[in-house]
């Protein structure tokens, strides 16, 4: 007989008594095969990286509707995409050349999945993890095609990047976002404690990156001359002079102030938004208050009452992010895998400490924030209301004057490999610490005298505090112990007027921030409806011991000795470190060792200089047409000498020969 016997259109072949699938069945074999091993190379690590980290969703303001899409995304799209070149492949090839495609794109997946795990389980590290991945990738493929039990068993496991989404969307961190709050619906209605006696209204202003010390004149107080508004606020409340923060990290430290508890390690990178923390100040202040609610980098007050604290990026921001964060996943390099390092967060942290979220305000103009919340406060209605403010204030990055004008920054950031500002600009950047917290000093005085314009002063509750200070030493991060940062880390400012208090007293008592919430609504005359570490200090001390509790993360409570680091704090800077507390806003200028040569002539001072040296300055041409009454003005100066100095030299700037300004001396470093 000759000629073929025509091929049935599906099923077997026919003939030779071959099983092989027609190329329709084996295409969606092989789509099959690739959705499993994607599962395991793509969608599991990012899953589990973005599961532990609810901030990144909230950082970027993603709905439900958007992360369910990410997470369908994420599993779904890698294997089509790889699917589509062998479609091409079988259109223009045949079989065979779909046979060839499918094993190139296993053996890729295959390597990238060794390289994955190479990397955890490994000390190799860029080509040398490469090399061996590859090998482990054309074995993979080689197994593939020799030994059917490896094509069964990727089938067997067709499900796997199912379960990983089931996981993300269920069990992780992340599903808080996604699934109702266990602990919606809980009763936390507070118990009012006179209820002839009506609430008063409640006006509390959170500083941040705000060290007690920096208030302070040598004899502890604060510095009436440098800082009028706080004095005149010390002068007519209780200050709670022992006052210290519990953590240096915003997102760990304002859910401990605002919801009484101590720092739970379940919590460690949970988002500080109100589904993670249903019981706080808002939500029980809420049911009595109305709330004017202006948050920074948290959203504990339940976006419904309040707003949201961020804006939407869009899903195509927050897929181009998770795309650079499994590019940093599957790097042959150790690359961060935290997604909300994507995004911005503060300058330093240590370690993980947890979620990052919620910064869209962290570039907003900080001081315009605060004369909007200012402006918004008005006479009671028929509910009192809750006012609330966290401002960024003295917090880096420091651009303004005593006055309010504002200068450029040209130095930016510059540190060493291990995180660390160098010695000259850790100086450099506490005197411009403390020229930025007399203008916030300033900002205080606008709401206090908004507070008695409208009447509410008199009659309302005052907080005026701070989440944590700051550390200026070259050898530790300005957010870590050590080195004797406590001082200016831990302790912060803390000053309560009660409702009718018109003069001033000072309590030494240890109080921690978790003492807040049981305080301010004792003194509101309500009772925290559930359990709280803190306690409340209008009575007796209640707080035994004498030493001091700070989390570097939520698991990492440190004990910091109390009295001594308090004697510290006590010494201030006014009078000493600089010489505002004698002259005044010009007296921030006077700043360390050299504070006696400026406003001095150099004949004066002694012989100063040596070798001339060139420079080459920075952004020099802000010097051309200066205007001393502008908002802005030039008012640092940065510069790269050509010439080699002798160690612990001292620039030295003079204007019309009399010295304005001295600096210090750093090498160069790359960044």
């Amino acid at each position: 007989m000759t000629g073929r016997a025509a091929e049935p259109s599906g099923g077997v072949h026919a003939g030779a008594g071959s099983r092989r699938p027609q190329p329709p069945a084996a295409l969606l074999w092989g789509l099959l095969e690739l959705f499993v091993l994607a599962g395991f190379v793509v969608a599991q690590p990012v899953l589990d990286v973005i599961g532990k980290a609810p901030d990144f969703f909230v950082f970027h303001r993603t709905g439900r509707g958007e992360i369910l899409a990410l997470v369908a995304l994420i599993v779904v799209a890698p294997p089509v995409l790889l699917w589509l070149p062998e479609v091409a492949a079988l259109l223009v090839a045949g079989e065979r050349g779909r046979r060839a495609v499918h094993l190139v794109l296993l053996a890729g997946l295959f390597a990238v999945l060794a390289l994955e795990v190479g990397k955890k389980l490994t000390p190799l590290r860029g080509r040398r993890l490469v090399l061996a991945a590859l090998v482990a990738g054309a074995l993979g493929a080689l197994a593939y095609a020799i030994w059917p039990v490896v094509k069964l068993w990727l089938r067997y496991l067709a499900p796997a990047p199912l379960v990983f989404a089931m996981l993300f969307a269920t069990t992780s961190p992340s599903s808080t976002l996604l699934l109702p709050s266990g602990s919606q619906g809980r009763a936390t209605v507070p118990v009012r404690t006179d209820p002839a006696r009506p609430l008063p209204p409640v006006v509390m202003v959170f500083f941040d990156e705000f060290p007690l010390q920096s208030l302070l004149d040598s004899h502890g107080r604060v510095d009436t001359r440098v800082y009028p508004n706080f004095a005149r606020l010390a002068a007519g409340s209780t200050w709670y002079r022992n006052a210290t923060g519990i953590a240096g990290f915003t997102p760990t430290a304002l859910p401990a102030m605002l919801t009484g508890r101590y720092p739970d390690k379940s919590r460690r990178s949970a988002a500080p938004v109100a589904q993670i923390y249903p019981d706080n100040l808002f939500t029980m202040f809420g049911h009595d208050y109305d709330l004017d609610v202006s948050e920074t980098v948290t959203e504990l007050c339940p976006p419904a009452r309040c707003g949201q604290t961020g804006s939407r990026s869009g899903f195509a921001t927050v897929a181009r992010q998770t795309a650079q964060l499994y590019r940093n996943i599957a790097s042959p390099v150790d690359v961060p895998q935290d997604p909300a390092s994507i995004g911005e967060r503060p300058s330093q942290t240590t370690g993980s400490q947890g979620a990052t979220a919620l910064f869209g305000n962290l570039g907003k103009d900080q001081a315009q924030r605060v004369d909007r919340f200012v402006a918004g406060i008005g006479a009671s209605g028929s509910r009192p209301t809750l006012y609330f403010l966290h401002v960024l204030m003295p917090h880096a990055p420091w651009k303004h004057l005593p006055d309010g004008r504002v200068y450029a920054d040209p130095v930016g950031r510059p540190v060493t490999k291990a995180g660390l500002w160098p010695e000259a600009l850790t100086r450099l950047n506490h005197e411009r610490h403390l020229l930025q917290l007399a203008y916030t000093d300033r900002l205080l005085g606008e709401l206090l005298g908004r507070l008695r314009a409208v009447g509410l002063y008199d009659k309302a509750l005052v907080v005026v505090t701070a989440d944590h200070g700051s550390a200026f030493s070259p050898a530790v991060k300005s957010r870590q112990l050590g080195d004797g940062t406590a001082p200016t880390l831990v302790w912060v400012p803390l000053f309560i007027k009660a409702p009718g208090q018109t003069k001033g007293r000072i309590d030494d008592r240890n109080w921690e921030h978790v003492d807040l919430l049981p305080t301010v609504a004792d003194m509101a005359g309500l009772t925290v409806p559930w359990k709280v570490d803190g306690f409340s200090e209008t009575g007796p001390p209640r707080r035994l011991r004498s030493d001091k509790w700070w989390y570097e993360d939520p698991e990492g409570r440190r004990v910091v000795p109390g009295p001594p680091n308090f004697r510290r704090v006590l010494g201030g800077v006014t009078d000493t470190l600089v010489r505002a507390h004698q002259n005044g806003d010009k007296g921030f200028y006077q700043f360390g060792d050299t504070a006696g040569w400026v406003y001095r002539t150099l004949g004066q001072v002694g012989r100063v200089g040596g070798a001339t040296l060139a420079a080459r300055m920075k952004e020099w041409a802000r010097f051309r047409t200066v205007t001393p009454g502008a908002r802005r003005v030039p008012a640092m100066v940065v510069g790269q000498l050509s010439s080699r100095v002798p160690p612990g030299a001292t620039v030295v700037v003079t204007v019309n020969d009399t010295i304005a300004g001295t600096g210090g001396l750093y090498p160069a470093a790359e960044g």
